[in-house]
């Protein structure tokens, strides 16, 4: 989740030297059996992708409390049961859990894990066992590095503390990356990948005085490749994910080898997604009032349904490759109108029908998702206390397909 549109833009596949056809071949099998079973039983045969839709759940997102002002949630950890029954009655399947790995680990030795403040994550996946949904693990915040930490804090209102070390360039910081890995391959070993995966980590960029490093990219897939390598040494057949690179954006074709599924995270363009979001701030207070299509000063279309085809277009080669792929985030914040979403909503979830993939917004509850959203002129649906949006419900259940 972030301001993606002022971050470099993904330009594809085609600026590198892309991996020859054999990869693709080489990738697919070294895919778990436990995910070529999972593409085939969740996706239709066009697709290698799981039919997995959803939305973020936020209980253990961050250890900084100033973002429970922006979105409903308490940070002990404790994820509703009323989330995984209601979204699994409205059909869908998929929730991630992006996560703060300060809340196990102690603060004064990265390797040392309080299994107590584990327990809510396993009490999340039984709920998902419970209610077939799969649950995504995933690190938000991981040792050395949050997306989160680069932005103007003082602007957003919002206190953070950063990491103290970089897990691009710190041993320190790769060795407790590998270790938090580990540590949950080890727990959840015997778990189905039909049940189960694990998110690496949110939005990878590595970045030198705020631009992005010329070699950043090659060491996050080394950083990667190490945490795959001790995934698999404990669970050879759990299925991890990958962000794409800078922010969620570029497919990354160093890691096609892997077998590993990649995820992509569509907030563009930015003026309309992040209108006035307080993290996207102080740039989101100066986007025009949002309209979609997306039109400038004169009226000129600037941003519509192919606009956002072309952004993604790259994501459409990982399938000759063998690369599975997901929309691990998506959606727009709740200062943008309604009609506005429900038109954005309805040509991203073409788009990303177009590529064969599934979906998951931001949040259930809150500012991203459909519940409790409190976005200006919507029109709610009671719900057991809540406030549904029952427009935008029905729009991404009738886009639940690959």
């Amino acid at each position: 989740m972030n301001e993606q549109e002022k971050n470099p833009l993904a330009v594809g596949i085609s600026r590198r030297a892309v991996l020859q056809s054999i990869t693709g071949l080489a990738a697919a099998a070294a895919w778990p059996t436990s995910l070529r079973s999972l593409a085939a039983a969740t996706a239709p045969a066009k697709s290698i992708n799981p039919g997995w839709f959803g939305f973020n759940l936020l209980e253990y997102f961050s250890t900084d409390p100033d973002w429970m002002q922006h979105f409903p949630y308490k940070d002990d950890g404790m994820f509703r049961e009323d989330d995984f029954k209601w979204m699994s009655g409205w059909g869908f399947n998929w929730v991630r859990l992006p996560m703060d790995y300060r809340f196990w680990t102690d603060p004064n030795d990265p390797m040392k894990i309080n299994e107590k403040m584990v327990e809510p994550i396993d009490r999340a996946i039984k709920l998902g066992e419970k209610y077939g949904v799969h649950v995504n693990v995933s690190l938000h915040r991981a040792p050395g590095f949050c997306i989160l930490d680069g932005g103007d804090h003082k602007a957003w209102g919002i206190r953070i503390t950063t990491e103290k070390t970089n897990l691009y360039t710190d041993k320190s910081a790769q060795d407790a990356f590998v270790y938090q890995w580990t540590y949950f391959a080890e727990r959840y070993k015997g778990i189905s990948s039909q049940k189960v995966s694990f998110n690496l980590v949110n939005e990878p960029i590595d970045t030198v005085n705020g631009k992005p490093a010329p070699d950043g990219e090659a060491r996050y897939v080394r950083v990667a490749r190490a945490a795959i390598d001790a995934i698999r040494a404990k669970d050879k057949n759990r299925l991890i994910v990958t962000d794409g690179y800078r922010v969620g954006t570029e497919p990354i074709p160093e890691l096609f080898d892997t077998g590993i599924m990649q995820s992509c995270h569509d907030y563009k363009p930015g003026e309309v997604t992040h209108y006035h979001a307080e993290w996207a701030r102080p740039a989101s207070m100066n986007y025009r009032y949002p309209t979609w299509p997306e039109k400038d000063a004169s009226g000129k279309v600037i941003a519509d349904r192919q606009t956002i085809r072309n952004d993604f277009r790259a994501w459409a080669g990982l399938a000759q490759h063998g690369i599975p792929i997901h929309f691990g985030e998506m959606g727009c914040n709740r200062y943008t109108p309604p009609k506005v979403v429900y038109a954005w909503f309805h040509d991203a979830l073409d788009m990303i029908h177009g590529l064969h993939s599934g979906w998951a917004l931001w949040n259930f509850r809150g500012p991203f998702g459909i519940l409790d959203t409190n976005r200006a002129g919507t029109e709610y649906t009671g719900f057991h206390g809540h406030q549904l949006d029952s427009t935008l419900l029905k729009i991404l259940q009738a886009k639940m397909k690959v």
